[in-house]
């Protein structure tokens, strides 16, 4: 069967040679590298955030920067990745800065997309949470968390890992989504594949119940139609019982997670002033804002609401080389649940 994250694997024979991952710019001032980003006028952004928080940014960036405009260019993951791909393939050179989730962006660099910068601010971030060539730096962290109805289960009684799951009592009373193929991926890879798909089949002998989207999911624990939702994003989680739903959760520890990272075009047609807005989606002052918008800041000093999102817990590496079998990760998926 055909997967429809194919393009994902898709990778296009271009003969170049990748530059090496050396901080372009950092020779220059801060104030000669000002001055030309502000000749340049204007960056591209490409973003896959919603228009909320990718409209605060810009109005930050810009009220920081004057003279630099900041065109925003929205879309889902799916549309994104997509169109850098068409891009790439038909000679377009039009952003500057993308922020593709993790598990697209193997696929895009394929295709020699992005261009190396060791920004300064890249600093602060782990080294679970950003490659060691400056390629990309992950912005927010989506933590992968089981979550359940308070009213229904108590919290002694409430699942802890994902092992848990298997306990006669969730049988028939689990939901979960029916293409959660990146979960998926980043359980086999942190348990192994042979225990993570004995896990899998386990799983699935529980009988879930599969309920597309996890918005809805988590709207549906909320309201009692189901105990356990084998995975939310912990954001989700918290941003409904901060509205008073009877929600909590825990994580299996260590925490995996997706995310958008940042990266510049190898040919941006502003590049001064793109590495100018990755140093600023980096700082605190954008990660500080994010916050506003129920986002997981990826940056280890700024601390989210609430901090338990990611305070004291340990975080699995990000893997963007997961794309290279996420085809295979998408059949078994399937096979193993049934699902199309």
């Amino acid at each position: 069967m055909k997967s429809p994250l194919g393009f994902l694997v898709m990778s296009v024979a271009i003969g170049l040679i990748q530059p090496h991952a050396v901080s372009l710019g950092q020779s220059q001032s801060a104030a000669e590298r000002l001055g030309k980003a502000k000749k340049e006028g204007a960056v591209n952004f490409y973003s896959t955030w919603d228009i909320g928080r990718s409209g605060v940014l810009k109005t930050l960036f810009e009220k920081r920067h004057p003279g630099i405009q900041v065109n925003v260019f929205h879309a889902n993951a799916a549309a994104m990745n997509n169109r850098l791909r068409i891009e790439a393939q038909t000679g377009r050179h039009d952003f500057d800065v993308s922020i593709p989730g993790e598990i697209f962006w193997k696929g895009l660099q394929d295709q020699g997309l992005f261009a190396p910068y060791c920004a300064p601010e890249r600093d602060a971030y782990p080294t679970e949470l950003k490659d060691d060539r400056c390629f990309w730096t992950m912005l927010n962290l989506n933590t992968h968390v089981i979550a359940y109805n308070s009213r229904m289960v108590a919290k002694n009684d409430a699942p802890k890992k994902l092992s848990d799951l298997l306990d006669l009592r969730w049988k028939d009373r689990l939901v979960m989504d029916p293409q959660d193929y990146r979960w998926f991926a980043y359980t086999l890879d942190k348990w192994g594949e042979e225990k993570g798909l004995e896990l899998m089949k386990k799983l699935a002998a529980q009988r879930p119940h599969f309920r597309p989207g996890h918005s809805l999911q988590i709207q549906l624990l909320a309201a009692g139609e189901f105990p356990v939702n084998v995975m939310a994003y912990g954001y989700r989680v918290e941003e409904m019982k901060a509205k008073g739903a009877p929600l909590d959760w825990y994580a299996d520890e260590p925490v995996t997670i997706t995310g958008a990272v940042a990266s510049i075009s190898r040919r941006a047609p502003h590049s001064e002033a793109a590495r100018l807005f990755v140093d600023f989606l980096l700082s605190r002052e954008a990660q500080q804002a994010m916050v506003r918008f129920n986002v997981v800041p990826a940056r280890p000093d700024v601390p989210p609401n609430p901090v338990r999102l990611t305070q004291g817990l340990r975080l699995y590496p990000v893997k963007p080389e997961l794309a290279d079998i996420i085809n295979r990760r998408v059949e078994q998926f399937r096979a193993i649940f049934g699902t199309q």
